[in-house]
């Protein structure tokens, strides 16, 4: 816990005893601190958001910092791999040394094993869990990890990992997936003395029968492909359904923990 000298101490309890109160930092009780919030800070990610609370607007310091990216893999959907039917999402959080300078150096450990379970916990819930993470049904699904970095940490670092996240996979792009299927060509389809050969025939089909790849809609298919590099890509189904904030109920008589989750567009969730 950070401590404050004597003098510290002093000025803070003068500003609020004063008329009207004030706090350390100039604002009233009740005025909130400036959110700053960016996408898209890292390119090689399918999705980035870097946001700030209370940073100074003169020299950028000060404040609570936080960056998170989005990356996802393709996983296989079999007993022997982690995969499942319907992709999945993990969430990793970690600490930076000089956003607890306080602290000993082990204690950012504990934190961000904290922030990461509350995270986790959170996010891969099965009503927040998007519909188009699955590449192959019952073969292939993409696993979405969600990577999450505190730079720095003036209070509400709850508030600014959640908003944080939100923005991140608000800016992901799934990529668009066509499956294929390879029959090996017949002996009658590769001679070299066929005769009579349709001159009009489609190029696409054409193409089919000198590779052995179907890429038509297939409902047995053993593999995909990306039918278009330069498309961005959809975006995550149901991302106006996770939280902007969480905020922890716990109840001293129990070992009950209820997490209150709000939208923004009003609609609540609890997870206990």
């Amino acid at each position: 816990m950070l401590s404050l000298s004597k003098a510290e101490k002093s000025y803070i309890q003068a500003g609020l005893l004063a008329s009207p109160s004030s706090r350390a930092d100039g604002r009233a009780l009740l005025d909130f601190r400036s959110v700053a919030l960016e996408t898209g800070v890292a390119p090689l990610a399918n999705g980035s958001a870097r946001l700030s609370i209370g940073r100074n607007p003169h020299d950028g310091g000060g404040g609570t910092e936080v960056v998170a990216a989005t990356k996802l893999e393709v996983e296989s959907v079999d007993e022997d791999g982690q995969g499942k039917d319907g992709g999945r999402i993990v969430c990793t959080v970690a600490c930076s040394p000089s956003a607890y300078p306080h602290l000993s150096s082990s204690a950012p450990d504990d934190i961000q094993a904290d922030l990461t379970s509350l995270l986790n916990q959170t996010i891969s819930h099965p009503s927040l869990h998007p519909s188009n993470l699955t590449i192959l049904k019952s073969k292939k699904s993409w696993l979405l990890n969600l990577d999450v970095l505190v730079l720095s940490d003036a209070g509400n670092i709850l508030d600014a990992l959640f908003m944080a996240s939100r923005a991140a996979f608000w800016d992901t792009r799934v990529p668009r997936t066509r499956g294929v299927e390879y029959k090996a060509p017949t002996r009658k389809d590769t001679g070299k003395d066929k005769e009579d050969m349709n001159v009009d025939e489609d190029e696409h089909e054409n193409a089919q029968k000198q590779s052995g790849f179907d890429t038509r809609v297939l409902p047995k298919a053993t593999d995909f492909e990306l039918p278009d590099y330069w498309d961005e890509g959809e975006v995550l189904d149901g991302r106006e359904r996770w939280p902007v904030a969480i905020t922890l109920n716990i109840v001293s008589c129990s070992d009950a923990t209820m997490q209150i989750a709000q939208t923004n567009s009003g609609i609540t969730n609890s997870f206990s």
